[in-house]
């Protein structure tokens, strides 16, 4: 039961400061991405700090990288890093709002296709979904 809680607690906090950052999205394009980013990463890395409730840090790494989800979790990883490294270390680049906003959606692309991974057929029904979304709208641009 606490560790249900405990993982219930990491995960609205964390999805509350991630959705909390986007209030910041104007102010990270207009040159001042800090706000932004730290609030968006620090809320997914909660988040995703609250799986190990229910499985221990041991076994939660074990599963993050198993084939399946070793892409995504790769990717999302990479993501928070790069997220981070662009804002801080990367301060005035030309663009940086920009690049920031898009390792912020491989983030968000990346843990939701890491979450996809554990409901069966899920992927492949996304898969489904999005191919089908995509003929439709390449086939409306003809």
């Amino acid at each position: 039961k606490q560790r249900v809680i405990g993982c219930l607690a990491c995960m609205a906090i964390g999805y509350t400061l991630s959705l909390g950052g986007f209030f910041r999205l104007t102010e990270a394009m207009m040159g001042n991405p800090g706000p932004f980013v730290i609030i968006s990463t620090i809320g997914n890395i909660i988040s995703l700090c609250g799986s190990c409730f229910l499985t221990g840090p041991t076994n939660q790494a074990k599963k993050m990288f198993r084939e399946s989800r070793r892409i995504a979790t790769n990717l999302y990883l990479g993501s928070l890093a790069l997220t981070l490294l662009v804002a801080f270390a990367a301060e005035g680049m030309t663009g940086q709002g920009i690049v920031l906003v898009v390792l912020m959606l491989i983030q968000y692309v990346a843990i939701a296709w890491y979450c996809l991974s554990y409901i069966p057929f899920a992927r492949q029904a996304a898969k489904r979904l999005f191919n089908r979304y995509y003929n439709q709208v390449s086939s409306d641009d003809m």
